[in-house]
């Protein structure tokens, strides 16, 4: 099974600010075509995310990613959003188990980046899509969260696009 994280990430290695606020990314008129979302989402047979990811979505308003499965990570009770076809399972060794059991063929790692190094240091997930925008944010939540060792990749390709944004991926070796 191919999981990727998909993300997007200031120069300075950082895809929200404190708070989870996200807000820089329309500040940069990053046109919606160049990130190529449409075109990687319709290759996704599922989703797993964070609590903290899956509250800013609920808080959005809307569930925007259909009836594909989705697993949330999380030691709390989560309660499904409606339109949210919400999986049993939260762990990252749990969710690969069942998403097998389904014959998943694509899980994408919405976020954030505690949830993608834990993928990582179960030796779960195999791609990073990667579009580093052209802003320095100083701080807030990190791309990755702290690993315990180095993890070597293998650049698959590169794009960059006149507003400056740099699309990444990788395999994990």
């Amino acid at each position: 099974m191919k999981i990727t994280y998909y993300v997007a990430s200031s120069l300075d290695g950082f895809i929200a600010k404190e708070g989870g606020d996200v807000s820089w990314l329309d500040e940069l008129g990053v046109s919606m075509s160049d990130t190529g979302y449409e075109g990687f989402y319709s290759t996704v047979d599922a989703l797993v995310m964070g609590r903290k990811t899956y509250e800013f979505v609920v808080n959005y308003g809307q569930w925007p990613y259909g009836d594909k499965p989705v697993w949330v990570c999380s030691s709390r009770k989560i309660l499904p959003m409606e339109g949210c076809n919400l999986q049993e399972g939260s762990t990252p060794e749990d969710v690969y188990k069942t998403a097998t059991e389904m014959n998943i063929k694509h899980l994408w790692c919405v976020g954030g980046g505690e949830l993608a190094s834990s993928f990582m240091e179960a030796k779960l997930l195999t791609n990073i899509y990667l579009s580093l925008m052209p802003v320095l944010l100083g701080s807030g939540i990190k791309l990755f969260g702290n690993l315990p060792s180095d993890v070597m990749l293998n650049k698959v390709r590169e794009k960059s696009y006149a507003s400056g944004m740099v699309q990444l991926e990788y395999a994990i070796k």
